[in-house]
């Protein structure tokens, strides 16, 4: 931070250098073709001094009213800008020629009339130039800091949203799971240490996917896998689940946690305590240049008139900005079901392979065996 106002004194000192040197070049071929005077001090305590103190004022007390959009008062401050720099030219003028112009051996005048310098003389003319020129400079520079705050915006933005999808899903979600385990390990049920595995699963996702921009649909898949046997185990029998994906699952990538609320919406709105058998069915489909996804839930034949939640507003806000024009959800609300379809064309760009996963240690790995390994004969 320290670095920041010294770095733009600099580019500011290496401005106004440029401005003079390129004024002295530019005198050079009439100097040595037609024997003209070089204008040195003109450059330094006219040209120099009258651009300080004029195009600043406007860099930073006009154009800003610009960028503002309080168009009437620009104009209101460009008309007084006008005359203001022809005085300050025409001041420094006087000023130059009462003193400094005979140390660069120029002709001073033999008296002095105000009226002399009451025109808009060449220095005037070039300071309009270098005006213009700092002051597209600065619109590009204002024009450059907005798209990179928009960029900035929009990626924590996203962070955001993805943080919410995380909010949302965890409470409920824990809490109803961590029901379903006490209840399990109550009975001694042999289901509960794969329900574990199944949260631990889910709960070492979440982070690591909200911490990149994409990754392969695989890692998706297998945390919808470790959600819906959650789900199922939960509401145990009762519910009827059907999970199909199809197609190359490594090859596809996707942004993380986008077919969540989908799913999540299925579980929350199909299998309430109003439901005689609840159903679930969730297709997943990847193609070369593809993806298609189809969540079917079963829905009470008398219930109210369905609106859409916050996780399915905040999926279509996410798809409109991370698939512009390349996506397609469509949200079919019947009597006795509900169906959401969800085209991707072509997902996302070719991007360099996701880091894995965080390894587990050899206690964990030595649990999921034991978990997965048939229980002993009694």
């Amino acid at each position: 931070m320290s670095g920041g106002p010294n770095r733009r004194v600099m580019r500011h000192a290496a401005f106004w250098l440029a401005t003079m040197v390129l004024s002295y070049l530019m005198q050079l071929p009439a100097h040595f073709l037609a024997g003209a005077r070089l204008y040195v001090g003109g450059i330094l305590f006219v040209q120099t001094p009258a651009a300080l103190l004029t195009i600043y004022p406007l860099l930073y007390g006009v154009l800003p009213r610009l960028l503002r959009g309080q168009f009437g008062l620009i104009m209101l401050l460009l008309l007084a800008w006008v005359p203001a720099s022809v005085l300050v030219v025409d001041v420094l003028r006087m000023l130059y020629d009462l003193g400094p112009a005979a140390w660069f051996g120029e002709p001073v005048p033999a008296t002095f009339d105000w009226s002399n310098y009451q025109d808009l003389g060449f220095a005037w003319f070039v300071l309009l130039v270098m005006a213009g020129a700092a002051s597209t400079l600065k619109l590009l520079n204002h024009w450059n800091e907005q798209q990179r705050l928009g960029q900035e915006l929009q990626q924590r933005k996203l962070h955001a949203e993805l943080q919410l999808l995380k909010a949302q899903l965890q409470p409920p979600f824990l809490f109803d799971t961590l029901g379903t385990l006490r209840t399990l390990t109550g009975r001694k049920s042999p289901e509960a240490p794969g329900a574990v595995l199944h949260l631990a699963e889910l709960l070492r996702y979440l982070p690591y996917a909200s911490a990149r921009e994409a990754g392969p649909l695989a890692d998706e898949a297998d945390m919808l896998r470790h959600y819906v046997a959650l789900e199922a185990l939960r509401l145990g029998p009762r519910i009827d689940v059907s999970l199909h994906f199809s197609g190359d699952l490594t090859a596809a990538r996707i942004a993380p946690l986008l077919l969540l609320p989908l799913v999540e919406n299925a579980f929350r709105h199909g299998a309430g305590p109003a439901h005689e058998c609840p159903w679930v069915s969730i297709d997943l489909v990847a193609k070369p240049h593809s993806l298609v996804v189809k969540v079917i839930n079963s829905r009470v034949a008398d219930a109210a008139n369905w609106q859409e939640g916050p996780g399915l507003r905040t999926l279509r806000a996410r798809l409109a900005r991370l698939y512009p024009g390349r996506h397609s959800l469509k949200l079919v609300a019947e009597p006795d079901t509900f169906l959401a379809t969800l085209h991707l064309r072509a997902a996302r760009p070719p991007e360099p392979p996701a880091k894995p996963l965080p390894t587990r240690n050899a206690a964990a790995e030595a649990f999921r065996k034991a978990v997965s390994s048939p229980p002993p004969p009694r």
